[in-house]
């Protein structure tokens, strides 16, 4: 299988990208209200906001896995490094919830912040395929 080539980012920006995710997710975890009357839809398998949950902290995931794409360190190691980051910060947001007037710890919540981290996983399978590119010399191709 051929080796597809991606832009890498500066590591500056990459960090910054992972900031303002996770500075989104505190922001719309702790420092909003939640509205005073919640909306009320009939059941779901699944309700919205677990999903919000879980697309925010795969995005808060794959971030981070694209900040350190660069680090020497093994695929396994690397992988447990993101993995853990992103359920700690989503546990700790939970945690810290719970002494926020208004705002709960949910286990649920804390469940679907995981599982949107192990979305990432899959990008350590494929990552011996990916190899990354300085932006200033990356060069699209679209031939083979």
């Amino acid at each position: 299988m051929r080796e597809v080539r991606l832009p890498l980012l500066p590591a500056w920006l990459r960090w910054f990208g992972v900031a303002v995710v996770a500075g989104v997710i505190f922001y719309l975890s702790v420092v909003t209200t939640p509205p005073a009357d919640p909306i009320v839809e009939p059941p779901e398998l699944i309700p919205l906001d677990k999903w919000r949950h879980f697309f925010a902290y795969a995005a808060f995931g794959g971030s981070l896995a694209y900040a350190t794409t660069d680090w020497g360190w093994s695929t396994r190691r690397l992988a447990l490094l993101v993995l853990g980051t992103t359920v700690l910060y989503g546990v700790g947001i939970e945690v810290w919830q719970s002494f926020v007037p208004g705002r709960y710890m949910s286990l649920g919540d804390a469940y679907a912040n995981g599982l949107g981290a192990v979305l990432v996983s899959p990008w350590y399978v494929i990552r011996s395929r990916v190899s990354f590119v300085p932006v200033g010399e990356f060069v699209p191709s679209f031939t083979e």
